[in-house]
Order: C-alpha cells, then sequence, then structure tokens
C-alpha cells in the first residue's frame, strides 16, 4: 500500500517540474502507458474545457508517477483493463446519481476506506476538490472526472499484464 507520505511527495515534485520536465513526464507515459494515455485524451473537450482537460491529465500523470512507485510494481495497462474498469465506475456512477448528495458523500468516504489504495484515490478526490479561483473546475463535471481519474487508478491496480521496467 502507497503511503500519504509518498503520494505528498510525488504530486509536490510532480508540480515544480519545469515545462521540459513536464514534457518529458508526457513522452515518458506515452512510452509506458499508451493505452492510459490515449483513455485520457478521448475525453478531450466532452466536456470538459482546456483547463480542466489539462488538470485532469496532470492529476493522471501523478497518479502514474505515484503508482510507479509501489511495492507490487507498476504495469503496463492494455485497453481491456481500461474499458472494464470504465464499465464499473460508469454503472457505480449510475447507482449514485440516484441516491441523494448525503449518500453520495458516505459513498465516496467509504470508498476511500475499502479502497485498496486509498491514499492515492484520497489524493483524487481532493485534487478534483481543490479550488483555482482564476480557472475553477465547473462543479457540474467533478463527478464525471473523478469517475475517469479512478478508471485510470483502477486499471493501474487491476492489470494483470507485465511489469514495466
Amino acid at each position: 500500500m502507497i503511503s500519504e507520505e509518498t503520494v505528498t511527495q510525488t504530486w509536490q515534485r510532480v508540480a515544480l517540474s519545469t515545462p521540459q520536465e513536464a514534457q518529458r513526464y508526457m513522452h515518458q507515459m506515452s512510452q509506458e502507458q499508451p493505452a492510459v494515455l490515449a483513455y485520457l485524451l478521448t475525453m478531450d473537450g466532452d466536456p470538459f474545457n482546456r483547463n480542466e482537460m489539462g488538470y485532469i491529465l496532470f492529476t493522471a500523470l501523478v497518479v502514474w508517477q505515484i503508482m510507479k512507485q509501489s511495492p507490487q510494481g507498476l504495469r503496463s495497462v492494455p485497453i481491456e483493463a481500461i474499458e472494464q474498469a470504465d464499465e464499473a465506475n460508469f454503472s457505480f456512477l449510475e447507482q449514485l446519481l440516484t441516491a441523494g448528495e448525503m449518500d453520495f458523500e458516505a459513498a465516496v468516504v467509504q470508498m476511500i476506506a475499502e479502497y485498496p489504495e486509498p491514499e492515492v484515490l484520497r489524493y483524487i478526490v481532493e485534487a478534483l476538490m481543490e479550488e483555482d479561483e482564476e480557472e475553477p473546475f465547473r462543479d457540474e463535471y467533478r463527478g464525471l472526472a473523478f469517475v475517469n481519474l479512478k478508471t485510470v487508478l483502477d486499471a493501474f491496480i487491476a492489470s494483470p499484464a507485465r511489469a514495466v521496467s
């Protein structure tokens, strides 16, 4: 299990990256996790605006960097693992949408408590709840962004593929 300290140190390291380092991260991700990057890039503009898409990509990049530090190692994710996680997460979201707001919050708290990598999932939740006064993330799309990012995390955790060196 990945510690809170590892999560914090990793997102801080990535956040302090120079533009060149950020470009290098994206190139490395395209080499090591092409299916994950393709999944993220197919979301571009539907319904997210440019700022929101950038925020999702940044958060996914941090999640990838965190998961590379997992004691189990990181696996190259096949598209099938992403599709399976995507289906499961959208089914879960549909169930939550029929529940009230209090049920949604309770479900997220319970999900984090029972999740195989609770600190990484907590990072995703906190990252999406963070307010950017200059370019805010529209509230109506936070849930969808959460599902997309959780799909990526679930695929990292569940993928049976070989370890990435």
